[in-house]
């Protein structure tokens, strides 16, 4: 299965940027990837996993943000259609370098 994750955090002033840009690299460290510049994917493989992602990121979600997760079963995302434009950067997904338990 996989977690979408949307978020919402405030932008207006640097320090609010500043806690944006921190909490979209924490993503990453946690093994999400980026499918657009709020929206995120991570592959979970275990419900245990799910819960204690969502409880990190309750945890550490800046006190002005919104999250808002979705929970994809494979049959969903299998069926998952990317178009690239001709000059789309292609990513590559790495591991995550933190896994939690």
């Amino acid at each position: 299965m996989v977690l979408l994750l949307s978020f919402d955090l405030p932008r207006n002033t640097k320090q609010e940027r500043k806690q944006a840009n921190l909490y979209r690299k924490r993503l990453v460290e946690l093994g999400f990837s980026m499918k657009q510049f709020s929206l995120y994917e991570r592959e979970v493989l275990s419900i245990n996993t799910k819960n204690k992602l969502i409880q990190t990121l309750n945890e550490e979600i800046p006190d002005a943000g919104l999250i808002t997760l979705y929970l994809l079963p494979d049959e969903v995302n299998d069926k998952q259609v990317t178009i690239l434009g001709k000059n789309a950067p292609h990513y590559t997904i790495g591991r995550p370098r933190l896994i939690v338990f």
